[in-house]
């Protein structure tokens, strides 16, 4: 059966008020975390009757967990697509093109790790609840792609590895959630392209077993 084409629009339109619900949703959990958002100033930034949020997500809980859900995903498919899209280059370039890459993608889109700090910081409920479901498949691919480079005698090998996946993490992220810091401290906001280089370059530089220069 054809679709008619204004069952199509009702989807396109659907479809496109639940993105602007995430999109809006994202950025008021990351700012002002999940007690400090509500759904009426969350409807307002979306541009829909607030209470249209119940219909398509349902609590403000459920919409938490589809905003986490949504980003997540999405930062893992880009992830695994830069992680193929670099499988060709020598292992010590491929450390320094996925950590550059990471640092870029997480400068554009800060929300997801902000949140999750949020509700890591706070031992919530909520955050033990997506864990399994999106932040432990994170520390598995990081676990999993640092452990092949070490292996291979790329990064330093007296690093235990889940040492290192934390250290990683923590030095790739904290400069990115708190930005504020980085452009105080050395007076260039974090999105210049310049800085992200250097950033990526410096976090490569100490994993190196053989580090340049």
């Amino acid at each position: 059966m054809v679709a008619s084409p204004n069952s199509e629009a009702l989807r396109t339109s659907a479809e496109d008020t639940r993105e602007r619900i995430l999109s809006a949703a994202a950025n008021a959990f990351s700012d002002q975390g999940f007690s400090g958002a509500t759904l009426r100033d969350i409807g307002e930034a979306a541009g829909i009757n607030f209470q249209s949020i119940r219909h398509h997500f349902g609590s403000k809980e459920q919409l938490w967990e589809a905003v986490v859900g949504t980003l997540s995903r999405r930062a893992q498919e880009a992830g695994l697509h830069h992680e193929q899209a670099i499988a060709a280059l020598p292992l010590n370039e491929q450390l320094r093109a996925q950590v550059r890459a990471l640092v870029a993608y997480q400068v554009a889109n800060p929300d997801l790790n902000r949140i999750l700090m949020r509700e890591a910081m706070k031992n919530s409920e909520r955050y033990r609840k997506v864990y399994p479901l999106y932040i432990a498949r994170f520390v598995e691919l990081s676990g999993s792609f640092l452990g092949r480079l070490q292996k291979a005698g790329v990064i330093k090998p007296d690093i235990p590895l889940d040492d290192l996946v934390f250290l990683f993490q923590g030095a790739l992220n904290y400069r990115l959630i708190a930005p504020v810091t980085s452009e105080l401290y050395t007076g260039k906001p974090i999105d210049l392209p310049e800085v992200i280089d250097h950033h990526a370059d410096a976090l490569t530089n100490l994993l190196l077993a053989d580090r340049p220069g």
